[in-house]
């Protein structure tokens, strides 16, 4: 989470004039996994760029830990920002 949280950050609350909020949140998924999430209230997906060398990472430390099953999605909110989404399979 600590990635995402810097993601939130750096590049959705820093960026906007008007700053934001950030919102960090678990909550058990259908079948028994865990979904994670960080929500900042920032500038939003800028989708002409590709996910940066932090959010590769993650999902690389993700799938070694996890396996395949694990997921890390970017989801834009309305009227702006970003919620990242981690969704860990049951154990």
């Amino acid at each position: 989470l600590h990635t995402l949280v810097e993601n939130a950050v750096r590049h959705g609350i820093d960026p906007s004039e008007a700053g934001g909020t950030i919102e960090v949140g678990a909550q058990r998924a259908a079948g028994g996994g865990v979904r994670l999430w960080v929500a900042d209230g920032g500038r939003g997906i800028d989708e002409t760029h590709a996910s940066g060398t932090g959010l590769a990472n993650l999902r690389q430390r993700l799938q070694a830990t996890f396996g395949a099953a694990v997921a890390l999605e970017l989801h834009a909110l309305q009227p702006q920002g970003v919620r990242a989404e981690i969704m860990l399979p049951a154990p």
